[in-house]
């Protein structure tokens, strides 16, 4: 079944059906959402929406003094939101909408607010309390990522690397409270979505991952589109660990030639995911540059893999970084298909493959590099 995506509601007409408001009965194996509205501006519908597999599910229900209701069930437990109408029409800019965001599962939920939904309490869900939180957590961390990186606009090279490290702090503290938060909730879908998120970083052990994601998730919570992604994650981590052989590509370089990984067998290789629009890539690339100058004539060489849309600017990254490597890429942004091969979910992200095909490190970042080549070709110099 396609995605549905509705850009204009207007009225009844465009859902499968119209709800009057409906009692307050619980509906067995299914959901029961009520809302009450109460000295709320006037409003004359409510829609709901959440994703169930590849679809999205729109409901609506006619606004009734003050109240609405919604009955349903849901397959997955879902991300869902809750849009009030006011008056004839919503705003024509989304982020206007007076919108509830919450967790939906089988159970019978009270909404309420006393002025707009957006401001509402739920009761009933437990997995909308345990998502707020989280949140309530993880948020005074992120705001300070956000802060960080504003501070960063014209900043030296030196004072923007010093800047990435502490905002790295923040980031491993963000994952260290999700990690807590993921262990103590074992079978909670929230904490699934929290899996996914914060438990599968750049150098995450595949072996571990998927022992934990087994043993903290039933087959249900497994077997979810959430839960499946997640095994698809691990799956493609567990092929390219150290000591498994890279997986051969092809992809186009800057000048429309096709360039096949294996061509340089026999080689020590750096298999190198960036994008121009990535500071941290950026950032990291003087340490690249230097290592390659000083590795480049003793069987070393790199492979840029661009996770850019716009050929002009990847193509204005690599002249202004001055990077003198192979550059390949096909533009689909994440959904470069040698970055989905390897699993990439982030980037900067790397891999050094020795002569025989083998990856014998990851992520070497800085200076790590430059000292991981210095262990391979200076170890015979006196």
């Amino acid at each position: 079944m396609k995605k549905h995506i509705y850009k204009v509601l207007l009225g009844c007409a465009v859902f499968t059906a119209c709800k009057q408001n409906e009692s307050t009965t619980a509906v067995k194996d299914g959901y029961f959402l009520q809302g009450t509205l109460t000295n709320a501006p006037d409003a004359t519908l409510a829609i709901l929406s959440y994703q169930q597999n590849d679809s999205t599910v729109i409901d609506s229900a006619v606004v009734k003094d003050g109240k609405f209701s919604f009955t349903g069930k849901v397959k997955n437990p879902s991300e869902a939101a809750v849009r009030l109408r006011h008056g004839k029409k919503f705003p024509e800019k989304n982020w206007l909408s007076d919108t509830y965001n919450f967790f939906i599962d089988n159970n019978t939920m009270e909404l309420s607010t006393t002025d707009s939904i957006k401001n509402s309490t739920l009761k009933g869900s437990e997995l909308t309390d345990e998502s707020i939180a989280i949140n309530n957590q993880i948020s005074p961390l992120t705001n300070e990522i956000i802060a960080l990186f504003k501070r960063m606009k014209d900043r030296s090279k030196p004072d923007k690397l010093i800047t990435y490290d502490t905002i790295q702090v923040y980031v491993d503290s963000i994952r260290n409270v999700a990690h807590k938060f993921i262990i103590s909730h074992p079978g909670s879908y929230v904490a699934l979505k929290r899996f996914l998120q914060h438990e599968m970083p750049k150098n995450f052990d595949p072996e571990v991952a998927d022992k934990e994601f087994n043993e903290l998730f039933d087959q249900q919570l497994r077997e979810t589109p959430t839960g499946k992604k997640i095994a698809e994650i691990i799956a493609k981590a567990k092929k390219s660990v150290i000591g498994k052989p890279a997986m051969d590509f092809t992809q186009t370089t800057l000048d429309g030639k096709e360039f096949k990984l294996s061509s340089l067998r026999g080689k020590y290789v750096l298999v190198d995911f960036w994008a121009s629009w990535c500071k941290p890539c950026r950032a990291e690339n003087p340490f690249v540059v230097k290592a390659y100058k000083k590795y480049k004539n003793q069987n070393f060489e790199i492979v840029g893999v661009s996770l850019d849309a716009s050929k002009d600017q990847w193509k204005r990254a690599v002249e202004k970084d001055g990077l003198p490597w192979i550059h390949v890429s096909d533009l689909k942004y994440w959904k470069n298909e040698v970055a989905q091969q390897y699993g990439i979910n982030s980037v900067p992200s790397n891999f050094l493959v020795n002569p025989e095909g083998i990856i014998i490190a990851k992520n070497l970042r800085g200076e790590a590099l430059t000292n991981r080549l210095s262990e391979i070709f200076d170890k015979e110099k006196p």
